[in-house]
């Protein structure tokens, strides 16, 4: 589900040399239970056929790293992916249009898309544009982290989309209000190399 997502990158910018323990260019299978996104639903799970990814950036100047995990969620699925900036490294302000663009493979198929919108859920504003994909109602969303000292830029962000057969606001609401996101949740985790078979998503 997860499908041709590392090959859109980091939207970082930075200024910085290697770090120690930092590895560039890590594609990795870590255990679902430690990856910094998780949800609070019961309702809402990864299925054991699916994959929870770390890829970290290709480039020593860019200091960064993407979580990726996909949901099943009630009546459909949700992709979801936690960006986390690193030393002298902050993540360039978007829009969800920007986030779209970018990481238009992920929308293939979609149609008939609305118009971008910010909502509060639980006290966080998200961005929000809602789309048709495959048949099911859907919603990308964009929720930006803490401001990045000196930079225009962030110091994390979660984006991703939902679809169901019926995404109203109360199931979106219920299912981004149970995402929390931790990267501590993934120190020391044991981890895979990932790689990508032929002709699948991940």
């Amino acid at each position: 589900m997860l499908r041709n997502i590392m090959a859109s990158g980091l939207a970082t910018l930075a200024a910085s040399c290697q770090t120690a323990g930092y590895n560039t260019g890590e594609r990795v299978e870590l255990d679902c239970e430690r990856s910094p996104i998780q949800s609070s639903w019961s309702n809402v799970y990864t299925p054991t056929r699916e994959r929870c990814l770390r890829v970290t950036a290709n480039g020593a100047t860019l200091m960064g790293v993407v979580y990726a995990r996909p949901f099943e969620i009630p009546g459909g699925y949700a992709n979801v992916l936690y960006q986390v900036s690193g030393h002298n490294t902050y993540i360039v302000q978007q829009s969800v249009q920007d986030v779209v663009r970018q990481h238009s493979d992920m929308f293939t198929g979609a149609s008939d898309w609305g118009q971008p919108r910010t909502e509060s859920f639980a006290g966080k504003d998200h961005q929000v544009q809602e789309f048709v994909l495959r048949g099911k109602s859907c919603a990308a969303f964009l929720l930006n982290g803490p401001l990045a000292a000196y930079v225009a830029g962030h110091q994390s962000r979660a984006f991703g989309y939902a679809c169901a057969n019926r995404l109203d606001r109360e199931l979106l609401d219920r299912l981004l209000t149970s995402f929390t996101y931790d990267v501590s949740r993934a120190e020391n985790a044991p981890v895979k190399p990932w790689r990508l078979e032929k002709g699948k998503g991940a």
